[in-house]
């Protein structure tokens, strides 16, 4: 299963949390983090890691939380891709080091 790492803007209150609980509530959850959203009152920044058992999965995901905002970002957490985006980044390293 894939790793993905989804980030939500959302409204600071009672019904936008318990929206979230319920797009959530059938997923494979590793970590969430709510926290107050710098320079905008009354709202949070929602942190989620979680475990999607197919790459379909993410859209179904996607279309629930943009029914919550329109701010959705979305990346993947896994091991693999945490080592492709290192090696990415050494390699473009590289190249900036030999001009």
């Amino acid at each position: 299963m894939a790793m993905w790492r989804i980030r939500i803007n959302l409204a600071d209150d009672a019904r936008s949390r318990e929206r979230l609980d319920e797009v959530l509530a059938s997923q494979h959850v590793q970590a969430i983090q709510l926290t107050p959203r710098a320079g905008a009152a009354a709202e949070l920044s929602g942190d989620v890691v979680l475990e999607l058992p197919r790459d379909e999965a993410l859209g179904e995901m996607l279309t629930a939380l943009h029914t919550i905002s329109p701010q959705v970002f979305v990346s993947r957490a896994d091991a693999a891709a945490d080592r492709a985006g290192h090696d990415r980044d050494r390699h473009e390293s590289n190249l900036l080091t030999r001009r």
